[in-house]
């Protein structure tokens, strides 16, 4: 579930299922969507244009497949962030900057802005193209994808709550990811009168596992999950919110280990009664307190390490200094972005 409806810190938390790629432990630009270290057209420094020409095509037929996450927090915490964020405005479009001064909030200015350098990062990365050459549209349901360069095959998509901003991409053209912060505050209901207050949103058999949990917290988690999964495969459809999202019939293993540190593939899900086996779903968290979950294509290309490598499922951290290390200004603004910058500073923070 996201705000903007366009669109890292320790070593490996507890029980999270991502790692930490900062600190020159293993840097972002070290690792390809491959797994293979220092070929990126930025990371390898190749004189000859025979060599680029063959980056090139390397970066054509490798594996498009990532899972990245960015937490606000540590971007806040950063001795950088000023410097940080006033270029960071200054590397997206007018018309993708335009919205993100009207947020209320802080976390969600921020949150915009990472999702559209996210998108714009990835495709850069993907493309060996420049990045002031990158342009994105969206399709008539409001779902960016890249316009230049043209005939791109792969996804991306991203979401942000809580701390965090997810993103996913794919060899194929259909992936979708949500993130959601678990809750506790509820209005003062109980978990049986939340979930009530949303059955519409849920099937019969979803509502009944919900239900039978043991406990408020597991009642609340497993909601979480459900929606976390119908997001998802909205989003990697490009159907947007349905009226009905109890067509939607998301069937889940009782035996699945579904915790911190999980990895789940075994949902599956009925539309209008009919099973739909042509998507994977990656289950997993954050941390303790974010789900995540991601619905992709099963029919994936020969060079999709997805199809080999469990490993390359897992989410990596990135920071924001990483987003921008290949970055162009592509908005300048005035006094460098430091009016900008005061503006957002003002903005009230959430209380959480």
């Amino acid at each position: 579930m996201e705000v903007d409806p366009g669109i890292g810190g320790d070593d490996l938390r507890a029980g999270a299922s991502w790692r930490e790629n900062d600190g020159r432990r293993e840097t972002e630009s070290d690792v390809l969507s491959t797994g293979t270290r220092s070929i990126g057209i930025h990371s390898e420094r190749c004189a000859s244009s025979s060599c680029l020409i063959y980056i090139l095509r390397f970066q054509k037929k490798s594996c498009k497949c990532n899972r990245w996450l960015i937490s606000l927090s540590a971007a806040f915490e950063s001795d950088e962030f000023e410097k940080l964020f006033r270029k960071g405005v200054q590397c997206i479009t007018a018309e993708e900057y335009k919205r993100i001064p009207e947020f209320r909030h802080r976390e969600d200015a921020l949150s915009s802005l990472f999702g559209r350098l996210l998108l714009r990062y990835a495709a850069q990365k993907f493309t060996g193209e420049e990045w002031k050459n990158i342009k994105f549209e969206r399709t008539e349901r409001g779902k960016p994808y890249v316009a230049s360069p043209p005939d791109t095959k792969f996804g991306l998509n991203v979401s942000h709550q809580g701390d965090y901003v997810a993103f996913a991409s794919s060899c194929t053209s259909k992936v979708g990811v949500d993130i959601m912060r678990l809750d506790k505050e509820r209005n003062n209901k109980s978990a049986d009168e939340y979930i009530n207050s949303m059955a519409k949103s849920a099937s019969p058999q979803e509502l009944q596992t919900m239900r039978s949990q043991p406990t408020e917290a597991m009642k609340m988690t497993i909601f979480y999950r459900y929606w976390c999964l119908k997001e998802a495969i909205l989003k990697a459809t490009g159907q947007g919110i349905l009226k009905n999202l109890d067509c939607l019939d998301f069937r889940i293993d009782k035996y699945d280990r579904y915790r911190p540190g999980c990895f789940v593939t075994s949902t599956t899900v009925l539309e209008d009664g009919v099973l739909q086996d042509q998507w994977i779903f990656e289950e997993t968290f954050a941390d303790t307190n974010h789900s995540a979950a991601v619905c992709k294509e099963k029919a994936l290309p020969r060079e999709c390490v997805f199809r080999k490598d469990p490993e390359a499922k897992i989410f990596f951290s990135i920071s924001f200094a990483t987003l921008l290390e290949n970055a162009e200004i592509l908005n300048p603004l005035p006094n460098n972005a430091a009016d900008a910058f005061e503006d957002f500073s003002k903005k009230p923070k959430k209380a959480f």
